[in-house]
Formats: C-alpha cells, sequence, structure tokens
C-alpha cells in the first residue's frame, strides 16, 4: 500500500497547497509514483500543476463510491509520476452526503486500499482549512499527518487548540478499536520570518510538545520566500524553480530536508528535474512505513 500523508489544518492560509503540491512534484522527480487528491472546497491543489488528462470525475466519486473509486476519477499532470484527484465538489453537497453516511471516517481510508490507489508510492491529501467531515476522513486515511504552522501567535494558538482538538476527538473513537485510530501528527513551521517574534514562537512551539505522544515538530524549517510564490504562479515545482544547492535555505534544499525527514529512505538522495509525460506515469519505490 502506499505512504498516505494529509495535509490538515483548522486555520486557512497556513499552506497547505503549497507544501502538498511541492512536496509531491520533488517525490515525483525522485521517480516516486504520486497521487495527489484535492479534498478542500476551494480547489488550490486541482490547479496548481497543469495537467494533460483531465478524467471525467474527481473527488466526489471516490468519496460516493463509498472508497472503491475507479479509473476515471484519476487526472494526469504534465509531470511524470504526479497525478491527480481534482476536487468538485464547490459547495457543502459533499460534506453533507458524508454527514449522512455511518462509515464517513473510514472512506477515505478504504479508499487508500482500493486496487485503483495499490500502484502508487505516495498519496498526498490536501484538505481544507476548517473541520468538516471531509478533513476528518482524510485524517484517518493518513499514515500521518502534516500541519504546517506559521510562527505568528494566531496560527500556533489555533493549532495548538483546533488542530489538536481534532486530533483527540478522533482518538476518543479508538476505544471501538484500533482501526479507529489516527496517525500522528507532525507540525511543520512554514513562512518563518528573520524576526526574533517568529523565532521565539518556532522555539515555544517546539518546546511545548516535546515528548508528546501523538504530536511532534519536525526539524524542517520552510522559510519566507518569494520562490514559493512565485514558483506556484509559473506552475513548477519549487524545487525545479531555486536550484540554488550552495545556499541551505534555498527552496532545493528546504525541499530535499522536507522530504529526507519524511521518507529517511531517501536521505541524502537528490531528485533530478521532473520530465513532462505524454503517456502513463514511471515506476518508483518507497519503503512502507518510511513516514516517521
Amino acid at each position: 500500500m502506499p505512504v498516505v500523508i494529509s495535509f490538515v489544518s483548522t486555520k486557512g492560509g497556513v499552506g497547505k497547497t503549497t507544501v502538498a503540491a511541492n512536496l509531491g512534484g520533488l517525490l515525483a522527480a525522485f521517480g516516486l509514483k504520486v497521487l495527489a487528491i484535492d479534498a478542500d472546497v476551494q480547489p488550490s491543489l486541482s490547479k496548481f500543476f497543469p495537467v494533460h488528462y483531465r478524467s471525467s470525475q474527481g473527488l466526489t466519486a471516490v468519496v460516493t463510491s463509498g472508497g472503491n473509486p475507479s479509473a476515471d476519477c484519476i487526472s494526469r499532470t504534465i509531470f511524470s509520476n504526479l497525478d491527480l484527484v481534482y476536487s468538485d465538489t464547490p459547495d457543502a453537497a459533499l460534506q453533507a452526503w458524508l454527514n449522512r453516511r455511518e462509515d464517513r471516517l473510514m472512506i477515505l481510508r478504504r479508499a487508500m486500499r482500493s486496487p485503483l490507489v495499490a500502484p502508487y508510492d505516495v498519496v498526498l491529501i490536501d484538505t481544507q482549512g476548517a473541520v468538516g467531515e471531509l478533513q476528518k476522513s482524510a485524517a484517518m486515511a493518513a499514515d500521518v499527518m502534516v500541519s504546517p504552522v506559521r510562527p505568528d501567535a494566531l496560527s500556533a494558538s489555533e493549532f495548538a487548540t483546533g488542530t489538536i482538538g481534532m486530533l483527540d476527538e478522533l482518538n476518543r473513537l479508538a476505544d471501538f478499536g484500533e482501526s479507529f485510530r489516527s496517525g500522528d501528527l507532525l507540525a511543520l513551521i512554514n513562512a518563518h520570518e528573520r524576526t526574533t517574534n517568529a523565532r521565539a514562537l518556532a522555539a515555544v512551539l517546539r518546546q511545548r510538545f516535546v515528548g508528546h505522544a501523538k504530536v511532534r515538530v519536525l526539524h524542517t524549517v520552510i522559510p519566507s520566500a518569494a520562490a514559493y510564490a512565485a514558483a506556484a504562479t509559473a506552475r513548477i515545482p519549487v524545487h525545479d524553480f531555486d536550484r540554488r544547492r550552495r545556499f541551505g535555505n534555498s527552496a532545493w534544499n528546504v525541499m530535499h530536508g522536507l522530504a529526507w525527514e519524511l521518507f529517511p529512505s531517501l536521505a541524502n538522495v537528490y531528485a533530478g528535474a521532473p520530465q513532462c509525460s505524454t503517456g502513463d506515469t514511471g515506476t518508483g519505490g518507497v519503503q512502507q512505513g518510511a513516514v516517521a
């Protein structure tokens, strides 16, 4: 089965989509088969990379099939090894549909075990910046969750209350069996500015979760840099936009550091640039359970 990472936060604007897209682009450049799923009602991830084949269906079919998606749910981007399930639920209809399902928390987890998803090495699920049944289902489908946190008081407070609260709510269901237990939550300090206040808040965040059973703050820190917005505008992975290997805070080095931290089996291996594709995706491999 693929390694599944869901990007979650109860606050919008923290950078979930940007991190998910750039990590997906880098892992695909490593040669891994990556499926990006846009589970946000605002379909930012769906628009991040150009596609050369757009499927007839998207997220709605994945969910309403009860987690048994068909091949016509998967689009192909112009980058080798990087496929997409686009968001086609601009209103609350899918959330309302999930609310009526007793198995709503398990639907995306079931989809991750479907024959259609099995050939992928990694699945990345982007979610909305608010608590909802779709986000909860994505959280329960994940081996780990990554939550970008900006080093400002509002974002840190929302992470410590809203996002952690959602995690605690999900794990209270573990009394019904281990299948109802979520993966760990990894906080990723994102858009870090070179200010005393930002450094202090990042230090407080790290200290607060030392020894926490389910929450860990990643060592990787993504700086506030124009390259990330510029790469999104150009619709290319940021590591391919800012390839300055001599600078420790370049997007090339930072994104490689994040990939290595999440997938230790890739440590000290550098990716080539993604190649445009006009056919099926290539092949790759990653150790199962590699996400630390």
